[in-house]
């Protein structure tokens, strides 16, 4: 039996683009670069993620954020700007992961850390009961 499967990791080469089909579908465009090895380009896939998993991704992946992916590829012809026929070929992901911690948007302004118990009463160092 013959398989399509396909796995890599990479960093988005820019921000996911987030949309959705006439029916409703969520679907997430990105690109990644993947490494090659020394002295070797990077190899750049463009990558669709459907439905939720699309939801879920548009809200931690950012341009340079390290990504896993796995899924298929696909073959499409298009033609450029300049009339030249080029074919892509692509990665419809089935998994992908966020490869660190997600960044949070954390600002004094919607987060205030609870204070120390003692931090009221001990001003100075000569407070202190040692």
């Amino acid at each position: 039996m013959l398989w399509n499967q396909c796995q890599f990791a990479g960093r988005l080469g820019r921000d996911p683009e987030m949309s959705y089909t006439p029916n409703g579908k969520a679907v997430l465009r990105f690109s990644i670069a993947v490494d090659q090895g020394k002295d070797q380009p990077a190899m750049w896939l463009n990558v669709t993620v459907w439905e939720a998993l699309a939801e879920r991704l548009s809200q931690t992946l950012y341009k340079g954020a390290p990504v896993f992916v796995q899924g298929r590829l696909v073959q499409r012809s298009y033609t450029d700007k300049n009339g030249i026929n080029r074919v892509s070929t692509d990665v419809i992901a089935t998994t992908a992961q966020l490869l660190e911690k997600p960044k949070t948007n954390t600002t004094s302004a919607n987060y205030e850390a609870e204070p120390h118990p003692f931090s009221s009463s001990l001003k100075e160092p000569s407070d202190y009961p040692f």
